[in-house]
């Protein structure tokens, strides 16, 4: 039994809100200076609770440490490296910590770099999202793209090795080729972990209101569907595995968070709009700031929806989870391998081994490059399936 619990800090305070987000509806751009200084402290008193209210969450060892969301590093160094002391101090140990930083380029100046390495950051994630300025002017970022290569220099400099850059394809007028030089200027700079991502249009944003206007002149599926599969054959030829549908590292460099998600490990999330996973235990917190710093005062977790999933909805979510990863299910008679069973018999699930969507073999069944980019029809036909 899995005895380790990482936890996610969501820290949901922009400089800036990209007009394809959700950060214009948590509305957070105006908040002032003082709430940067007081976050982490709230953050400690949120897990001291959770503590208190899950008695053995103390016993389990702690593995990974993500500081994500909007901007977390607006956030002051040396208040993280408070809270990273105080959050380890209530764990009985300590294995191995993977403490992860989502970064824009523009708050990555050799200065920072350090105090960050100084605060107890291992790892960086940075927002490059392209290398194109006019998609970076698009998208409203604040860099250019010759920074990127500046940042690595100043991360690497301060001592901090694992590097992931993030990055968008799909984006508005571009073009496959316009994707790959993204992709091919990313690969010169050797980070150790690459993600890249569709376009995801959020409602009530900037975006979504050009998408109902019928102005926002994203590519056609197909070119987007191009666009992963050559991104995706471009990175393997490199050396990076690509170990889940998005994300792709040296060997080694695997993402220790992120894998927890599609897993189904324990990952506890503090801060207004984080999600929590302990077993089938899921709860999550509202995005209203107001309403969490509220609960927070009066020592209270501020959850919604808190509930223990059923069997059958706990086996979706381990399929849907499962099957985004290059290790798939494991045939192990649970019950998301007796959902995934049933359907690899079905008409449907025949159809998807003979197109070669999925591999299947004595011990484990995974969807292929084509397969994932079909993934969602995929898992809804599992679960058609199964209910049958």
């Amino acid at each position: 039994m899995d005895n380790t619990v990482a936890f996610y800090f969501h820290v949901p305070f922009c400089k800036h809100a990209c007009p394809y987000c959700d950060f214009y509806k948590m509305e957070l751009r105006d908040r002032p200076a003082r709430e940067r200084l007081e976050f982490p402290g709230r953050l400690a008193l949120e897990h001291e609770l959770l503590s208190q209210t899950h008695a053995d969450l103390g016993d389990k060892s702690l593995v990974s440490l993500y500081f994500g969301g909007g901007t977390p590093s607006v956030l002051s160094p040396r208040s993280v490296s408070e809270l990273i002391d105080e959050i380890v101090s209530r764990h009985d140990s300590a294995v191995d910590l993977e403490v992860t930083l989502e970064a824009n380029p523009e708050n990555l100046t050799p200065q920072r770099c350090e105090a960050w390495h100084e605060a107890g950051i291992n790892r960086l994630s940075i927002g490059v999202q392209s290398f194109s300025p006019r998609d970076l002017e698009r998208l409203e970022r604040l860099h250019q793209p010759d920074l990127v290569a500046q940042v690595v220099g100043n991360a690497r400099d301060a001592g901090i090795e694992n590097l992931s850059l993030d990055l968008m394809f799909g984006l508005p007028d571009q073009t496959p080729d316009q994707w790959m030089e993204s992709l091919r200027a990313a690969v010169q700079l050797n980070p150790d972990h690459i993600s890249f991502y569709g376009l995801t249009v959020h409602e009530e944003t900037p975006f979504h209101d050009e998408a109902k206007r019928g102005t926002l002149p994203l590519p056609e599926e197909d070119a987007a569907s191009a666009m992963y599969l050559e991104g995706a054959l471009f990175l393997q030829e490199r050396g990076y595995g690509h170990y889940e549908i998005s994300n792709f590292a040296r060997p080694g460099r695997e993402s220790r968070h992120n894998r927890r998600y599609w897993t189904g490990a324990d990952v506890v999330g503090i801060g207004p709009g984080a999600h929590s996973s302990l077993g089938r235990f899921r709860w999550w917190n509202p995005d209203d700031i107001d309403l969490w710093k509220e609960s927070l005062a009066i020592g209270e977790l501020c959850r919604t929806h808190p509930e223990s999933l059923p069997t059958e909805i706990h086996a979706e979510e381990l399929l849907f989870r499962g099957l985004r990863t290059r290790e798939g299910i494991a045939l192990d008679g649970s019950p998301a391998a007796v959902m995934l069973g049933t359907w690899l018999e079905s008409a449907a699930g025949l159809e998807a081994a003979n197109a070669e969507w999925i591999r299947t073999g004595a011990e484990r069944v995974s969807l292929t490059l084509e397969g994932w980019l079909r993934s969602d029809s995929i898992l809804l036909s599992i679960i058609g399936a199964s209910a049958r």
